[in-house]
């Protein structure tokens, strides 16, 4: 076991004996905390925020930034708390969903789901939520570089029937677990290697963008439904929309992106606290 698995596990000892509420307001102080002492994320995060939200003043933007750390905190601290969710069965007192029954429908269609969702809210604690509710789920992940880490983070989110995958060599898999009926999901809203990107809007600017959702879609039919995790005082809203009407162009996986960008964007804009502006977004240029 690695120093950092040990470190992990010793507080997810602590914080499972919490409630969950508890567990929010300890990770949005630690969130803060980091905000103070993380120069490096706290400067992306305002010029992101200053590329979003030019018309705003700076006290705006740092409270934003504030709020985003701190979200970003409470998220670490609540996905460790999750166990609680396997042994409580009251999925719904923490993460409310809105229209559930449009995944559920989609899902009925025979050809699975694509659910493009963003680092906004709980995303672990949406997908974790979702499956505890009896929607077959698998989330497409990246490896961490640790094992032991990893294989605790795949515990965490495995606990109510979720699956995983890891997103190396994840082509053939989730199009079989589409082809199973599954919903399969997705984070779509951060900087993507040049080689694997399309360029596409974000807040007026052209961002490297995975387009994996939308060739998912044109290899298989089956349908994007967008998804946003907004932050409530005593726990998460889930906007699940209906299924996307897929735009038809010539530029087919990009125009799919850009339209699944442009969802994300409106949400952010309506919820920008609920965002991970630390992310460099615009990394990657055209």
């Amino acid at each position: 076991m690695s120093i950092a698995s040990f470190v992990v596990s010793r507080v997810q000892g602590q914080v499972e004996r919490w409630d969950f509420a508890k567990a929010g307001r300890r990770g949005a102080s630690l969130g803060r905390l980091f905000y103070r002492l993380d120069r490096r994320h706290r400067e992306v995060a305002l010029s992101n925020l200053a590329v979003a939200f030019p018309e705003r003043d700076e006290g705006w933007r740092e409270h934003v930034a504030v709020a985003s750390f701190a979200q970003a905190g409470r998220t670490i601290l609540e996905l460790l708390w999750s166990p609680n969710l396997a042994t409580a069965g009251s999925h719904d007192e923490f993460v409310r969903f809105d229209s559930l029954d449009n995944l559920r429908a989609a899902l009925a269609g025979g050809k699975g789901a694509i659910v493009a969702t963003c680092h906004a809210g709980n995303w672990e604690l949406t997908g974790i939520a979702a499956a505890g509710q009896g929607i077959p789920l698998v989330a497409l992940a990246r490896t961490l570089d640790d094992p032991g880490l990893d294989a605790q983070l795949i515990d965490l989110r495995t606990r109510t029937g979720q699956r995983v995958i890891p997103k190396a060599g994840a082509l053939r898999p989730t199009m079989r677990a589409l082809r199973d009926g599954e919903a399969v999901a997705l984070l779509t809203d951060q900087n993507t290697l040049r080689r694997e990107a399309v360029f596409v809007p974000y807040f007026g600017k052209m961002a490297a963008t995975t387009p994996a959702a939308a060739q998912l879609h044109l290899r298989t039919g089956a349908p994007i439904l967008n998804a946003f995790s907004i932050p409530e005082e005593t726990g998460y809203r889930v906007i699940i929309e209906p299924p996307m009407q897929i735009p038809v162009a010539d530029d087919a996986a990009e125009s799919i992106t850009a339209a699944v960008t442009s969802r994300i964007e409106h949400y952010v804009r309506a919820y920008p606290e609920a965002w991970l502006w630390m992310h460099d977004r615009w990394r990657q240029r055209p």
